[in-house]
């Protein structure tokens, strides 16, 4: 007759098998996390390819302007934006540390690589009511909400202040500054691909109505026939080929030398772009087939409708490099923009913005917080 284990024997046996289990899930970690970070690596390097070819062709890096302050004390409203008003919390040090890293992760993303803009045409739908329709369907299991984080739908729920942070109010179309109105974001991104080409196509929205479209951007120079495009109007119909306009009015934008420059770096991009549509400019197709995170803004009804006693959301378009993590590279470079960072917060998702100087931070928890942040950071090469 065959013996049967005895409980000693049983128990190490379980043992063994847990502590098998234990290495091949360490294993297994460890490969993901290696996976991510060479992903991290690659895409990294093939950024600084794109942002050395456009040295080349314009003697700087892209001049990225500020949306917002590099000031990490500039407090932030309940979504991470800064205060417009530029009030500060010199307290920041004392904060819970995930309000801390919320105020620094604004100042680090002051010059944003991700770009935003009006979604395209027949995506108009995604205008709605400000927090009722969007509370009734996620409360309904809605499985186009399914994807959302806890916070967003929070947001949808409880309506939009992000933008709004300084006292919320009207959205103001002759404002520039990114805190005030949030239609445009013009992140790197928007620098090394044809800006012109994937922000105004297929859009119905009149870019020019907007002082942060015309603030930042300068009239187009018609590089195959040597004159001046007169409107920005004519600009979106050559864009979008609308009343007759012909491939070769397309061909006049395409070739505006800011967006045919970018056909020396585009072929880095292949496949690496994060966008909530297919792109394909100069024969390469850019998107990685993920869409972005949901960004949504608070727009004054009367842009969009004469019913002018409601409010209403917008839903942006996106388009961006992201790490290995899933999250956005940062970008740093001060005017006259002849160096430049570009840097992952690593695994912990938390970074601190190379432009501070750490010594004169007189702080101990400060200083464990960010050692803690950047011990994990993947820092690309300082140009």
């Amino acid at each position: 007759m065959k013996k049967a284990f005895t409980l000693i024997e049983l128990m190490i046996t379980i043992a063994v098998l847990v502590i098998l289990m234990g290495l091949v899930f360490r294993l297994n970690s460890a490969g993901t996390e290696s996976q991510k970070r060479m992903v991290t690596i690659i895409r990294m390097q093939k950024l600084e390819n794109c942002l050395s070819g456009y040295y080349a062709a314009f003697g700087s890096y892209p001049p990225v302007k500020l949306h917002g302050t590099r000031d990490i004390y500039a407090r932030v409203g309940d979504h991470g934006v800064q205060d417009a008003d530029g009030e500060e919390n010199t307290s920041l040090w004392s904060m819970d540390e995930d309000d801390a890293w919320r105020q620094v992760r604004a100042a680090c993303k002051a010059q944003p690589v991700d770009c935003r803009f009006p979604f395209p045409e027949g995506e108009h739908d995604k205008i709605v009511n400000l927090s009722e329709e969007f509370k009734r369907r996620i409360q309904s299991g809605d499985r186009a909400f399914k994807d959302l984080s806890e916070e967003q739908k929070k947001v949808l729920m409880a309506g939009f202040d992000d933008g709004f942070s300084s006292g919320g109010g009207n959205f103001d179309r002759d404002a520039v500054d990114w805190r005030d109105v949030q239609i445009f974001k013009f992140g790197l991104m928007s620098y090394l691909l044809p800006r012109y080409l994937f922000m105004m196509g297929n859009t119905d929205v009149d870019f020019d109505d907007f002082a942060q479209w015309t603030g930042n951007n300068s009239n187009i120079y018609d590089a195959l026939n040597g004159e001046m495009i007169n409107t920005w109007e004519d600009v979106k119909g050559f864009v979008n080929k609308e009343d007759g306009a012909t491939q070769q009015d397309y061909a006049r934008i395409a070739n505006v030398p800011s967006q045919a420059v970018c056909a020396r770096w585009i072929a880095n991009l292949a496949g690496e772009c994060t966008a909530n549509r297919n792109m394909r400019f100069f024969g390469v197709n850019i998107w990685n087939g993920l869409g972005t995170e949901l960004h949504i803004n608070n727009v004054d009804i009367e842009i969009f409708s004469h019913d002018k006693s409601t409010a209403y959301q917008y839903i942006l378009d996106v388009v961006t490099v992201k790490d290995g993590w899933g999250r956005d590279f940062y970008y740093y470079s001060p005017a006259p923009y002849q160096h430049y960072q570009l840097w992952s917060a690593g695994p912990n998702g938390r970074t601190f913005p190379p432009w501070v100087d750490r010594a004169e931070i007189n702080d101990s928890r400060a200083h464990t917080l960010i050692g803690k942040w950047v011990e994990d950071d993947i820092v690309g090469l300082k140009e």
